[in-house]
C-alpha cells in the first residue's frame, strides 16, 4: 500500500478536560458507568450472581476524579418480587433500602422514568447545596461582604445565612447521611421481560433510550449503572444488548443460540471459539458463570471471569486475532 502525507493536516486533538466518573476503590471491580446483562432460565443463579457483585462494590465504595468518597445506591426494580420471602437475599444489600425496592407490574417503562427523574432531582439538589457551601465559606472568610457577588449575597439571604452543616435541606440518603456527592446508581431491573419497558418501539420506550444515555451526564442527563436480569436472552431488545458492556453467562440449554448470539455482541474483543471453550469448561462448575466485559475502561488482563472473583487467563491465539 503506498501513501502519501497531506501537509497541515493534523491526527491531532486540542487538549480538552476529560470527564471521569466516580469508580470503585478496588480496582479489580469491573469500571463504571456500566450496563451488565445476565441471561439464563430460572434457577440459574442470577440474581445471586447480581448480589455478589454489588456485594463487592458495597465493599470497595467509590472515590471521585477528585478524591472524594461517593457513596452508592442499589434500586431493584422487579415485578412483583422485591420484598418476596423467596428474595430474601436482598436484604443483604446494605445500599438497597427499602424505599428502593420497587415492584411494578404496569406501565413500567413510565415507573422507570420517574425514578430515574428522582435520581437526577437528587443529583441537582446535591449540586445546589455544594454550590451554597462554596459560597458560605467564601462569606465566613470575608472581612467586610465586600469580596461577594450580588448573586451569592442573595443566596445567603435567601438561606438566611445557615451553616450548610447544619441546613434542613441539605440532602441526605434514608440514613439521613449528608450527601455531599451524587450517589453511585446501580438499577437492577429483573425479569421484567414482556413488560412495556422491554418494548421494540425505539422512539417511544424510555428504557430504551436510558440504555444509550446511562452513562452520559449534563443538566439533563445523570449517569448510573444499569443491571438487566432476565430468563431469556432473544428477548432482550437489540437496541440494549448492543449498549451492554459486561454479558454474563449462565448454563443454559439452549447453548448454540447464546454463543451465536453473545458472539455477534462482543465480536469485537473475542472469537466465536474463544467464548465456545471457555463456556464448555465453566459450565461443568455448579453455577458457574462466564463474565466476558468488553468495557472500553476495564483492564486488558481482567475482561474474562469465572465468577466475579476469578480471571482467566486468556491464550495468546486469542490476543492476536
Amino acid at each position: 500500500m503506498r501513501t502519501n502525507k497531506l501537509i497541515n493536516i493534523t491526527n491531532k486533538l486540542r487538549k480538552y478536560t476529560k470527564y471521569e466518573p466516580p469508580q470503585p476503590r478496588n480496582k479489580m471491580l469491573p469500571p463504571t458507568y456500566a450496563i451488565f446483562l445476565s441471561a439464563s432460565p430460572k434457577g440459574g443463579g442470577k440474581s445471586y450472581n447480581c448480589i455478589q457483585l454489588l456485594t463487592n462494590y458495597e465493599n470497595s465504595g467509590f472515590i471521585s476524579e477528585k478524591g472524594e468518597d461517593v457513596r452508592m445506591r442499589t434500586i431493584w426494580i422487579s415485578g412483583g418480587t422485591s420484598r418476596s420471602k423467596q428474595n430474601s437475599i436482598l436484604d443483604s444489600l446494605t445500599t438497597l433500602h427499602d424505599d428502593d425496592r420497587i415492584d411494578v407490574e404496569e406501565n413500567v417503562d413510565k415507573r422507570i422514568k420517574e425514578v430515574y427523574e428522582e435520581i437526577k432531582l437528587e443529583r441537582d439538589m446535591i449540586e445546589a447545596y455544594n454550590v451554597y457551601r462554596e459560597v458560605y465559606d467564601k462569606f465566613e472568610k470575608s472581612k467586610d461582604l465586600s469580596d461577594l457577588e450580588m448573586d451569592e449575597l442573595m443566596l445567603l439571604n435567601f438561606k438566611n445565612f445557615i451553616d450548610p452543616e447544619i441546613d434542613p435541606d441539605a440532602p441526605t440518603d434514608q440514613d439521613g447521611n449528608l450527601l455531599y456527592h451524587p450517589r453511585m446508581v446501580f438499577m437492577i431491573i429483573d425479569d421484567l421481560i414482556g413488560s412495556d419497558a422491554f418494548s421494540n418501539n425505539k422512539r417511544g420506550n424510555f428504557l430504551n433510550r436510558l440504555a444509550i444515555k446511562s452513562r452520559h451526564e449534563s443538566e439533563d442527563l445523570v449517569g448510573l449503572n444499569l443491571f438487566f436480569i432476565t430468563q431469556s436472552f432473544k428477548s432482550v431488545p437489540s437496541i440494549v444488548r448492543r449498549q451492554s458492556d459486561v454479558f454474563i453467562l449462565l448454563k443454559s440449554a439452549s447453548r448454540s443460540y447464546i454463543i451465536d448470539a453473545i458472539s455477534e455482541e462482543v465480536g469485537s474483543h473475542f472469537s466465536k471459539e474463544e467464548i465456545s471453550e471457555y463456556y464448555d469448561q465453566i459450565m461443568k462448575v455448579p453455577y458457574g458463570s462466564l463474565i466476558l466485559n468488553i468495557h472500553k475502561k476495564e483492564n486488558e488482563n481482567h475482561r474474562v471471569r469465572q465468577g466475579w472473583d476469578t480471571i482467566i487467563k486468556r491464550e495468546e491465539k486469542y490476543l492476536n486475532n
